[in-house]
């Protein structure tokens, strides 16, 4: 074999290009980068959250270590290959001897692939519910990547006469499985959600944490569609740029979507707001949100369906009201009854003492009112 040969036969009236070939090298790194920068940084806020604030490590924590440290597997396979061959570069355009190499970054790529989604996955299933994932998934996986030709040579260099297993088969099926397994986890929490004692708001904020699954769904479908056109096209070194692609951002959804979710809740816990405003010397004071008075611990229930305790606190005397002095009485709030009062007109007008035991009776917890708007 002639390894100045091109890697596949060009069309009639092609002239194969070795030197300067026609690329998009330029889109392919831009979202390389992108992918990159992204999973740097919530992978360090997350161990920034938990190793340094918390000071807690768990079994996620280490599986995603594994998954970042595989993750440079691809990355580096994947920023190589902007230099040779490039990317969105035509089979015919390339020796034989840099398809050679080609095909040496994509068993690395697809090796260390296989490690990356079944850790990612497993450390998210621990996370959302302390369940383990089955095992043995991800080294079956790992052991057809290695071993699908003999001799073990034979898979990515050309010269070498072996016996193969066919990847395609491999890579589709690699690719519906994790597809399957992400649709299951972006519907796995969500009837849990759904059941949670909270508002309907904040139940509707949780399932959009968890709903962030979906990126991962989409990133599954691209890399499935550009897996099946990649086993079909009769021209493979162009169509494997996409799939390239398609892969590194659905390992990068895949530490979004663990690290990022537990990251607000963390800060908030740790107390990292206050500590950067402190540092940055803004001062801030603690403000006293509405429903709360200065002897009353408690909130008071806007609904009346509770009511409010009385702090270890001595009662404060009561004093002589004014008429813009307001009092809550202690006891249960009846349901409907008048809570708090922030506005109070005086009208005279003609009335009979009838009317105003009516009124007191009626507003048992305003000390003095002539009307009440």
């Amino acid at each position: 074999m002639d390894l100045d040969e091109p890697a596949y036969p060009p069309p009639d009236g092609i002239t194969p290009n070795f030197d300067n070939p026609t690329n998009r090298n330029a889109f392919a790194l831009g979202i390389l980068v992108a992918c990159v920068t992204v999973t740097t940084i919530c992978f360090l806020m997350r161990i920034y959250a938990r190793v340094y604030l918390l000071k807690k490590i768990r079994i996620e924590e280490i599986l995603a270590v594994l998954a970042y440290g595989c993750y440079w597997g691809p990355g580096y396979t994947a920023f190589a290959m902007v230099r040779k061959p490039g990317y969105f570069v035509h089979q015919w355009d390339v020796r034989c001897r840099d398809f050679i190499l080609t095909n040496y970054y994509v068993f690395v790529f697809g090796v260390c692939y296989s490690f990356i989604l079944p850790l990612l996955k497993i450390a998210i299933l621990v996370e959302w519910c302390r369940l383990l994932a089955p095992q043995g998934l991800r080294s079956r996986t790992a052991f057809w990547w290695g071993c699908m030709c003999i001799p073990h040579r034979a898979i990515y260099d050309l010269t070498v006469p072996g016996k193969c297993v066919d990847l395609y088969k491999i890579q589709l099926a690699s690719a519906s499985v994790h597809l399957t397994c992400d649709a299951i986890m972006l519907l796995l929490p969500q009837p849990v959600i759904w059941t949670l004692k909270m508002t309907w708001r904040k139940r509707l904020g949780v399932s959009f944490v968890f709903s962030l699954g979906v990126l991962a769904c989409a990133s599954a479908a691209l890399r499935l569609d550009t897996t099946v056109i990649h086993a079909n096209a009769d021209d493979p070194l162009y169509s494997l740029a996409p799939l390239v692609l398609c892969s590194m951002a659905e390992m990068t959804c895949g530490f979004f979507i663990f690290c990022l979710p537990c990251i607000p809740k963390i800060i908030k816990e740790t107390g990292v707001i206050r500590r950067i405003k402190s540092a940055l010397g803004v001062k801030t004071t603690p403000t006293k949100p509405s429903g709360y008075s200065e002897n009353y611990g408690t909130r008071v229930s806007a609904y009346g369906s509770a009511s409010y305790m009385m702090s270890n606190n001595n009662r404060r005397d009561k004093q002589k009201g004014t008429e813009s002095m307001e009092y809550l009485h202690e006891g249960i709030l009846e349901a409907g009854g008048i809570i708090r009062t922030t506005h109070i007109s005086i009208t005279e007008e003609s009335r009979t003492a009838s009317d105003d035991e009516s009124k007191k009776a009626a507003c048992p917890y305003i000390s003095r009112t002539d009307g009440v708007e």
